[in-house]
């Protein structure tokens, strides 16, 4: 008897765990869900207004904002449903299911092929600063945003094929050859900026090397290299997880991914959405600079919105009270003391 009660007050204590879990779990995707909508359209704006971010670097770094944005406005409302009613699944409702895994690979592709794109741009301004400005041209941006959309529609296509071999063809597609190309730029990237600091420290050893005309731009270029290289570590952190744990549950039939874990997973990459307008923010002054006059911005227009919306209270009184006087004095005495 005892032993029974001490086994239904563990499951008891088991259940309430879990139900605090999954609020606490839907409450923090709530929040992420806000940041990134939020968040990333605070950096289409301040790259589109901010004279400082209009560069064709730019134009990668909008098409991957917006990329997060759909990913906070569609799939994440769509696993927060899942989480707390079980709603869409796979048996019921198999197209709307389809359609969003299609989606969320749509959004994850299109992530990691935008930071390949600023990789490539970074690593052409870096260690070909002369002729960057007539490779990386108006013309070429387009064609390279174009194919990022069209090559991950593509990859997304595949999966109702039901193919066996899809899950380690997107793995490879999506995540680790792009994965391989931006290590490899990165790494070129700075094995050249420590060739061109030092040469610099022999030719001039006593004069500070941010100080030189001739640097300030490859400065420039190095700062923002890091902080994109930043955004990738993170975008590696909050993806790799995932796609080793689709390969593992796919080919490994003696391993099992908890649904905890994997609901952990699923929430960590959700997450990156959420991040990059961080790490812009504290890492890259101009950015902070962008996001603060952007506020500032929409702060002001709220102020001129509610003084306009007075303004114009204040008229209409003003000539409804006019209205009536003159209404008043065009009245014969008599229906005046009757107004009255």
């Amino acid at each position: 008897m005892n032993e029974t009660q001490a086994s239904n007050s563990s499951h008891e204590v088991t259940t309430d765990h879990r139900k605090v879990s999954l609020i606490v779990a839907n409450v923090f995707l709530v929040i992420i869900i806000i940041f990134a909508v939020f968040g990333n359209i605070l950096v289409c704006l301040a790259c589109i207004l901010s004279k400082r971010l209009q560069s064709f670097t730019s134009a990668f770094i909008i098409s991957l904002a917006v990329t997060d944005i759909l990913v906070g406005a569609i799939s994440m409302p769509v696993w927060l449903s899942v989480n707390l009613t079980g709603k869409p699944d796979a048996v019921k409702f198999p197209t709307f299911y389809t359609v969003w895994l299609c989606f969320d690979i749509i959004c994850g592709t299109a992530s990691i092929m935008n930071l390949v794109f600023i990789s490539i741009d970074r690593f052409l301004a870096v260690n070909h600063p002369l002729r960057y400005p007539t490779i990386v041209t108006r013309l070429r941006i387009t064609i390279g945003i174009t194919f990022i959309w069209i090559y991950s529609v593509t990859i997304a296509a595949i999966q109702p094929i039901k193919w066996p071999s899809y899950p380690l063809f997107v793995s490879l597609a999506s995540f680790f050859v792009p994965l391989l190309g931006m290590v490899l730029a990165y790494s070129r990237i700075f094995q050249v900026a420590l060739i061109h600091i030092r040469s610099i420290r022999r030719v001039h050893p006593n004069q500070s090397i941010l100080r030189r005309p001739t640097a300030e731009t490859f400065h420039r270029d190095i700062k923002a290299a890091r902080t994109l290289s930043i955004v990738i570590g993170v975008f590696i952190v909050c993806w790799c997880p995932f796609f080793v744990a689709n390969l593992i549950s796919r080919y490994c039939k003696l391993c099992e991914v908890p649904n905890e874990v994997y609901s952990m997973i699923k929430w960590l990459h959700y997450g990156n959405s959420a991040l990059n307008p961080l790490i812009y923010s504290c890492l890259n002054a101009n950015f902070r600079a962008a996001f603060k006059d952007v506020l500032r911005r929409i702060s002001l227009n709220r102020r001129m919105m509610q003084t306009d919306s007075f303004t114009k209270r204040n008229v209409t009184t003003t000539t409804n009270s006019g209205q009536d006087m003159h209404y008043r004095l065009s009245l014969p005495s008599e229906q005046l003391h009757g107004v009255n």
